[in-house]
């Protein structure tokens, strides 16, 4: 197996859309009504300073970054295909470091993720991260999402 993280390039996005799992079309969807290419593309640009790309035998299986919200406030995020899926322990130690990282940037990271997707958030807590209050009706679709939290 071939693994390793890099800095994202622009044709990830598209790459990974064609492939991206299930849980993350139907959250990107329900959050802002794109579809997976526009969704990537928006992290993408909003992730400028920190967004990667996870390879695994030259394919793009994942991508992920942070947006900044304001100073000292950030918003992580990751989008898969199955594949990250399969390979998430080889993945876990290296998110760990990167939202480490992350930590050292910013005081506080947060955002949103649907209460359907229970892999994400069995991810999200395995990284640390605290669960502070479900949002009924959250987005494009109005859907029932947990903010989710990480502070120094």
């Amino acid at each position: 197996m071939n693994y390793y993280i890099r800095s994202s390039k622009k044709n990830d996005c598209y790459e990974l859309s064609k492939t991206l799992r299930k849980q993350d079309v139907q959250e990107v969807f329900a959050s802002f009504g794109q579809n997976p290419a526009q969704a990537l593309i928006r992290a993408y640009l909003t992730s400028h300073l920190h967004c990667y790309t996870i390879i695994l035998d030259d394919e793009v299986v994942g991508m992920f970054g942070i947006s900044k919200i304001r100073d000292g406030v950030g918003s992580p995020w990751l989008l898969g295909s199955d594949k990250l899926t399969d390979h998430k322990f080889e993945f876990h130690k290296h998110a760990k470091e990167h939202i480490d990282t992350f930590m050292d940037e910013y005081n506080v990271l947060f955002n949103y993720v649907d209460k359907r997707n229970t892999q994400a958030i069995k991810w999200i807590k395995s990284l640390g991260f605290t669960f502070t209050k479900l949002v009924d009706n959250f987005g494009y679709e109005q859907k029932p999402f947990y903010e989710f939290v990480k502070a120094i």
